[in-house]
């Protein structure tokens, strides 16, 4: 099984992003389809008054990232437990060195660059979501897995899901703190497109207690902006379980993952942006997924549980996912990519696609796969 950002995937996308008439299905930037930030927020930046030389952490980015989160999640955390990386990717690689040795049990269907971080240096193992149970945990079997193991590890969850768009109710997240304080595990969560969401969201930090949790977000969803490069984490452990774990992540983050300074002002920017002009935006690709679910449910040979946010759709087919991924790009120029590349149980037939691109790619897709693939 080849899984993650394998030779095998890049062969298949690399040829087909440099096709000047590939109608993506698979890219899930929001601004290459038209999707950014208001205007408005960033007709102020002065880049006179950017930081030069090595850059240092904006103290009010830091304040301002602080209140943000109490807003969202009802958290107070301090200055110390805030620590900005150079976008999502650096806070993995951050958190994956942090961890070298430990046991990590990642959620399945999984986000492919936390696999290929944590492979490196970790004990993966897998806590596992299912097609029958709509992308929910399954936690008979995540008990069973927990009780395997002995000593501290770590679980890592993504809501709403890249690449299932699967969002865990508050309910769910209870369920898990309370295993995560059975068996003494920090939570790692993923919540960078919490606003993106279809359907009521909570994030962990708001019921985990006195579980310690590393909460991960950064600006390239929720505000639209992934070629600044600003990630964040925050280090909650409010009764100090982790406190060891929590002083080497702050030292790994201090040996040069920081941001550069004009980023930096542009995210604080951003922190404040107009929310009526975000919301319209999430409201329209929100529509999209709508136009999509709709194709999909009048076809023949297609079925999808339906997103509750993010952008992403796992579309169940009669194919093989491989074969499917590569006669769609050969004989129609679509790219989506095959859903086995998130999961070694999930079997051979469902594909991702991202429902950003236009309502017409969209439904052509679906008639495609209905009428003049196979």
């Amino acid at each position: 099984m080849d899984l993650g950002y394998c030779e095998r995937l890049n062969t298949l996308t690399a040829p087909a992003r440099v096709n000047p008439d590939i109608i993506d299905l698979s890219m899930c930037d929001p601004p290459r389809f038209g999707f950014g930030p208001d205007p408005r927020t960033l007709e102020s930046i002065n880049i006179k008054r950017a930081e030069k030389g090595y850059p240092s952490m904006n103290e009010e980015l830091i304040s301002e990232i602080r209140r943000r989160t109490k807003s969202y999640t009802g958290v107070s955390v301090d200055d110390s437990e805030v620590i900005i990386t150079n976008g999502c990717g650096s806070a993995f690689a951050v958190l994956s060195i942090a961890l070298k040795g430990w046991p990590v049990g990642i959620e399945t269907p999984f986000y492919s660059p936390a696999y290929e971080y944590f492979r490196r240096t970790c004990y993966l193992w897998y806590a596992r979501c299912k097609p029958e149970l709509e992308w929910d945990l399954d936690f008979d079997l995540l008990r069973i897995e927990l009780m395997r193991r002995k000593g501290p590890g770590a679980l890592f969850l993504v809501s709403p899901s890249n690449p299932t768009g699967h969002v865990h109710s508050e309910s769910d997240w209870k369920k898990l703190a309370d295993l995560a304080g059975e068996f003494d595990q920090v939570i790692i969560t993923d919540e960078v497109y919490d606003e993106m969401s279809y359907r009521p969201f909570s994030s962990m930090l708001r019921v985990a207690k006195d579980v310690p949790v590393i909460y991960m977000h950064g600006f390239s969803k929720v505000w639209r902006t992934p070629e600044i490069r600003v990630g964040f984490l925050i280090l909650h452990d409010p009764e100090n379980h982790a406190s060891g774990l929590y002083q080497e992540i702050q030292k790994v983050a201090a040996l040069g993952f920081g941001v550069n300074p004009f980023s930096q002002m542009i995210a604080l920017r951003l922190l404040n942006e107009d929310l009526d002009y975000r919301k319209k935006q999430f409201a329209l690709i929100r529509e999209r997924r709508d136009i999509l679910l709709k194709a999909i449910s009048e076809s023949e040979n297609l079925q999808s549980v339906e997103a509750g946010g993010a952008t992403y759709q796992m579309v169940e087919t009669p194919w093989n996912d491989w074969e499917t991924c590569s006669r769609l790009v050969d004989k129609h120029s679509i790219l989506v990519t095959p859903a086995s590349v998130h999961d070694p149980f999930i079997g051979d037939k469902y594909v991702r696609i991202v429902f950003l691109n236009t309502p017409e790619n969209l439904t052509r897709f679906v008639n495609i796969l209905d009428t003049n693939l196979y």
